[in-house]
């Protein structure tokens, strides 16, 4: 076996493994980033249900009583989150940019509300509240959200 022969079969293993690392770092980075995708959608559905729950207690409570609740994430400059207690289609909206990304999360609510509400949270301002108060123009305990 030639010195250039050796040479030959030194660069090919050294080539063959390079391909198998950059194979595998590519991998495990799309692995990371669909985990992340998952979590970021998966606290925002924990996030509605909870919400949903929330109007219920609240509305079942009746009129006076308040609950404050906190985005479950921390949200950076330019995320934000808007909660929408739509009263049309009985549901709670809640979308979201997080990371230049768009997520978007219903809820049917099996409580009526008398009008539409929204609020929208984002990082200097990751609170808000769901309160009851009596409307007397419908009769009715009306759940609302505001910061």
């Amino acid at each position: 076996m030639g010195r250039g022969q050796l040479s030959i079969d030194v660069i090919f293993a050294f080539t063959l493994i390079t391909l198998t690392v950059l194979s595998l770092v590519s991998l495990a980075s799309r692995q990371v980033e669909s985990a992340e995708l998952t979590d970021k959608t998966s606290k925002l559905k924990v996030f509605a249900i909870d919400l949903r729950d929330t109007v219920t207690k609240v509305y079942s409570s009746g009129p006076g009583f308040s609950v404050k609740k906190t985005v479950p994430m921390n949200l950076r400059a330019g995320d934000k989150i808007t909660v929408v207690l739509n009263s049309t289609s009985g549901r709670l909206d809640v979308s979201a940019v997080i990371g230049g990304e768009h997520y978007r999360v219903y809820q049917n609510l099996p409580v009526p509300l008398v009008a539409t509400t929204n609020v929208t949270l984002n990082s200097t301002s990751p609170d808000l509240w769901v309160y009851a108060t009596y409307n007397q123009t419908a009769g009715a305990i009306d759940v609302r959200v505001k910061k």
